[in-house]
């Protein structure tokens, strides 16, 4: 399980670790660059020191020099012969005899080494010293310069670790609260003494709260008002059958059962409506999506429908002359329109007429449906396209859930619906349920 605090005590302890790495790194670099200036002014100080003519004692003697001292030194005159040289430290046999005042970096036998040659008219003075003295001396200055600092290292780390775990107790605490919500508990996290840095989580935290909440109290809703809307229809059919079972003459009997199926049918109705709006719920799996012809589909539904609306001595017909393509579900998009003519065929007085109207309008597509209706108030036109609500006075038979289903079905497909009046000033002002889609573009699905 990934853990913030030992993340960030790792992290940190490596930029730690890596931070006292490039201190002992350049401190060392320092070192050596002070060792090094100094080694070679000390070359020259020792070339300059030594006088032939006084310590001449004869060629081929030998010197040694004191404890401590770490350069090797040798003497020769113009013609090559040793005036005299130190042993301990003695210069490699391969140090070349050099005739004129230079500085140099040699690769010996014995590794490298610095040289410094200076020529006088007495003769020819070398002083050398291993490059592996310098860097041991430097490499033993920066490492004793870096000890305590390498052995502050694990204390930082403990101390780190306690202040991320002090920094992060906040957090501790409100998953704490959260864990302490559920479904009987969703009132806000307390935002008071809460660090500046987690204000905006503890924000949106209690607003998914707030969202939790009332969608679950919208279902509470739901079911209490299915409950409600199927206790009726349910016990009409226990009443019906009741009816058909005590009824004597066949007429009766059969009177009877008319009325039972009826009911049957009614019960199936608001079943499947309550099973479609659950279907269109926020949080249920989208359906699948293809290009769909609004404009034929619009003509088939108004096909399937027109027995219905000859019936009821009504004239339903469609107006979409050219294609309308749009992005869609097609049994969702089948239902927003069935629900649509159904309200208006419910609504529409005998002898007028429903219009299904499908048409272009720019980079969109437009459908409205057209009845003769008594309408619905403007006050009424939001509360309608929620669940089990009604205009005002309205007693046809239904239960409030056709326009709840078209406008679930108009948002999934990111279109807009709005309610108006199709004939104004007329005493039956009619509906026009105007609905408005995005239109399908070449190349889509």
């Amino acid at each position: 399980m990934r853990s913030i605090r030992r993340n960030l005590v790792l992290w940190l302890a490596v930029a730690l670790v890596g931070g006292m790495a490039l201190v002992v790194a350049a401190t060392y670099a320092f070192a050596y660059a002070q060792i090094t200036r100094m080694f070679d002014e000390e070359l020259v100080k020792i070339a300059e020191a030594v006088h032939l003519s006084e310590d001449w004692r004869g060629p081929g003697r030998v010197r040694i020099p004191r404890p401590g001292f770490n350069l090797s030194v040798r003497a020769y005159d113009a013609q090559g012969p040793t005036v005299f040289e130190t042993a301990g430290p003695s210069m490699p046999a391969d140090v070349p005899r050099l005739f004129e005042t230079s500085y140099r970096v040699l690769d010996t036998a014995g590794g490298k080494w610095r040289l410094y040659t200076l020529a006088t008219p007495e003769g020819i003075v070398q002083v050398g010293q291993p490059e592996a003295t310098r860097t041991s001396l430097a490499r033993a200055l920066s490492l004793r310069m870096a000890l305590p600092e390498l052995a502050l290292i694990p204390l930082l780390v403990l101390f780190m670790a306690w202040v991320l775990r002090r920094g992060l107790a906040p957090l501790t605490h409100i998953s704490r609260r959260v864990e302490e919500r559920d479904a009987a508990r969703l009132d806000p996290l307390p935002s008071a003494d809460v660090p500046v840095e987690l204000r905006p989580l503890i924000a949106e935290i209690n607003g998914l709260i707030a969202r939790l909440e009332g969608s679950m109290a919208a279902q509470r809703r739901f079911v209490a008002d299915a409950a409600h809307e199927l206790r009726t229809p349910v016990a009409a059919l226990a009443l019906q059958a009741k009816v058909a079972q005590r009824a004597v003459q066949p007429a009766a009997r059969a009177a009877a059962f008319a009325e039972l199926d009826k009911g049957v049918a009614r019960a199936t109705r608001v079943v499947e409506q309550l099973l479609r709006l659950a279907q269109l719920a926020p949080e249920a799996p989208p359906a699948e999506l293809a290009r769909v012809d609004l404009a034929e589909l619009a003509r088939e539904v108004v096909g399937s429908m027109a027995l219905r609306a000859r019936s009821q001595g009504i004239d339903l017909g469609a107006e979409a002359p050219e294609p309308a393509p749009i992005l869609g579900a097609r049994s969702e998009l089948r239902s927003l329109i069935t629900n649509l003519v159904d309200n208006a065929l419910r609504y529409a007085p005998r002898d007028t007429e429903v219009t299904v109207q499908v048409s272009r309008d720019g980079g969109a597509i437009g459908m409205s449906v057209i009845d003769a209706g008594p309408g619905i108030p403007a006050a009424d036109r939001s509360r309608v396209f929620e669940r089990f609500q009604r205009a005002g006075g309205d007693d046809t038979p239904g239960i409030g859930l056709g326009l709840a289903i078209v406008k679930a079905i108009v948002e999934r497909h990111g279109g807009r619906i709005r309610l108006e009046e199709a004939r104004p000033g007329h005493e039956l002002p009619g509906l026009a349920a105007r609905v408005t889609f995005p239109q399908a573009h070449a190349g889509s699905i």
